[in-house]
């Protein structure tokens, strides 16, 4: 037998269901922009480590070649010596210190390439960074414009939904009404739960019989496991 009162619920349900998912498609596109201009700022940030990490590197390198040059200064100085020593002990003495020098500044090379190296890549970085923050940007505008295109429409059907809700909100019984109120400001669109055969739809406990068949002749029950109001699914 169909029954007034548990139609109103459905059709009150449905109406909930529709708005709280028109609702979370309006907050979803925003939540999503966000996060975009979130990782926009952490790849800038990103950037900025980067940027520190090749100046450093740069005067580490340009460090290393001054004293490079400082060294092969003072090895030709050492020759020049080494020319003019005025004994074997004096001339062992600069020869062994050239020796030396060639050696380190063979070393100093060495470190110089490896330095090198590492600034190319921290400049390949950066380029990295600036080109993932460039099409971040233009996918973030692009983004943006169909959220700000779509925010009428929703918002326009989520003016729909809710004149629709208080509609049948209007019908329903006052000794519905009161227990609907009190579980919609606690649980919103889940205030009420469908009756699936002798299941409640909310928790999927089973009812009791006696209970399934009061909720089919409209009295108010609600689920003894979860607390939501029951109604039976509407008569096609």
């Amino acid at each position: 037998m169909e029954n007034r009162v548990d139609n109103g619920l459905a059709e009150l349900h449905r109406l909930l269901l529709a708005a709280r998912e028109v609702q979370d498609e309006s907050e979803r596109g925003p939540r999503q922009l966000k996060a975009r201009q979130q990782a926009i700022l952490q790849k800038q940030a990103d950037l900025e480590a980067q940027r520190q990490k090749y100046k450093t590197l740069r005067m580490s390198a340009d460090q290393r070649s001054l004293q490079l040059k400082a060294n092969e200064s003072k090895i030709g100085e050492l020759k020049v010596k080494l020319n003019q020593a005025s004994s074997n002990r004096e001339f062992d003495i600069i020869r062994a210190q050239i020796e030396a020098d060639t050696v380190a500044n063979s070393v100093l090379e060495d470190e110089i390439l490896d330095a090198l190296e590492k600034v190319d890549g921290a400049h390949l970085a950066i380029k990295k960074l600036e080109d993932e923050i460039a099409h971040a940007k233009t996918e973030e505008s692009r983004v943006a414009a169909e959220i700000s295109a779509a925010q009428p429409g929703l918002q326009s059907r989520l003016a729909e939904l809710h004149s629709a809700i208080a509609n049948a909100e209007a019908r329903l019984p006052e000794n519905v009404i009161v227990a609907y109120r009190r579980l919609a400001q606690a649980y919103g669109a889940a205030a009420l739960a469908q009756v699936d055969g002798n299941t409640c739809s909310s928790c999927y406990v089973s009812l009791p019989a006696q209970m399934v068949m009061q909720v089919r002749d409209g009295e108010v029950m609600f689920c003894k496991t979860c607390g939501r109001l029951l109604y039976m699914p509407r008569e096609v």
